[in-house]
């Protein structure tokens, strides 16, 4: 699970009510005075609802003594768990947080002062900064969960980018080599792999379809499952590299994809007749008759592929006689 570093004074914690005791001073870190300390509006309940996708980690600029007040306070006032790291300097934080990047992935800092952000540029993640005492935190969710979808759009296409590449250096020659009996080897072991995960991949998907309240039957269902499995980003390998339009009627689902990345990136490659081969045409092995309903038919009359101005893949249940 990828981490949130999370400042502790001004951040979460107002401080101000102990002020008048001289910050810094042993009066200012005694533990009754402390507990009082009111947490920052917002940030429990946006911090628990991140806490559902994300692991706390925090960061208090003071005294590591007061170890046992911080996680006492956090624990009272609601905060999600997580480790406590505490320095009184700047420089004993930055210390600790080179440290915690060797523990942790971070996918975001938040803090309310902006040398919080070498913080954030230590351990490489996104840099939140908010107002001291009072920061806007219900913002906060959108814009971790913006930046890590882009993060996430990024990789994908890195890893596409690489695969591309280093295949359409070595298919050509074995092409040249073996001819299109090559890819019809290719495709039956496409095809024998489908068959050999039919049952597993059937349980599967009707546990899926039937999780979310949708009908096998009824390709308007299908269509929500689709889009649903598209838009998340969190576990779909292609996750904005495509950009499918869906319609559907009750026995027939047309999806249109007007921008195919594959599809630029065989072509930039001088090769999308080799695309075709391995990423458009096994398409019918899983999507005719397919493990979630046998009854469904597949047609793929267009592809980008092959030139035309957008893939277009059609499932639909024959009329019965």
């Amino acid at each position: 699970m990828k981490a949130i570093l999370v400042l502790l004074e001004g951040t979460i914690c107002d401080t101000r009510p102990r002020h008048h005791l001289g910050i810094g001073t042993p009066e200012f870190y005694q533990r009754e005075e402390m507990l009082k300390d009111p947490a920052v509006p917002g940030s429990v309940q946006c911090l628990q609802e991140l806490s559902q996708s994300y692991a706390m980690v925090y960061l208090g600029a003071r005294p590591a003594s007061t170890l046992q007040y911080t996680e006492e306070w956090l624990k009272n006032m609601g905060f999600p768990e997580g480790p406590v790291y505490l320095g009184e300097t700047h420089e004993e934080r930055r210390i600790l947080v080179r440290d915690l990047k060797e523990k942790f992935t971070f996918i975001a800092g938040i803090g309310d002062r902006w040398d919080d952000n070498e913080y954030h540029t230590e351990i490489g993640c996104l840099s939140i900064i908010l107002e001291e005492f009072r920061g806007n935190w219900a913002a906060v969710p959108e814009r971790i969960t913006t930046y890590e979808r882009n993060e996430r759009i990024k990789n994908n296409e890195i890893h596409l980018k690489g695969k591309v590449e280093g295949l359409s250096r070595t298919l050509p020659l074995l092409h040249s080599k073996y001819g299109d009996e090559m890819w019809e080897t290719y495709f039956d072991g496409i095809f024998e792999m489908f068959e050999n995960s039919r049952e597993t991949r059937r349980k599967e998907d009707l546990e899926s379809l039937a999780e979310n309240g949708f009908n096998p039957a009824d390709l308007r269902d299908v269509a929500k499952w689709y889009d649903k499995l598209n838009k998340d980003w969190r576990s779909n390998p292609i996750y904005g590299l495509q950009e499918p339009e869906i319609e559907a009627t009750e026995s027939r689902c047309t999806i249109r994809v007007s921008r195919c990345r594959h599809a630029e990136l065989w072509k930039e490659c001088g090769h999308p007749e080799i695309g075709y081969q391995i990423h458009c045409r096994p398409d019918r092995t899983w999507l005719d008759r397919p493990a979630w309903n046998p009854k469904v038919r597949f047609e793929q009359p267009k592809t980008l592929m092959q030139g035309d101005d957008s893939c277009l893949f059609i499932l639909y249940l024959p009329e019965e006689e």
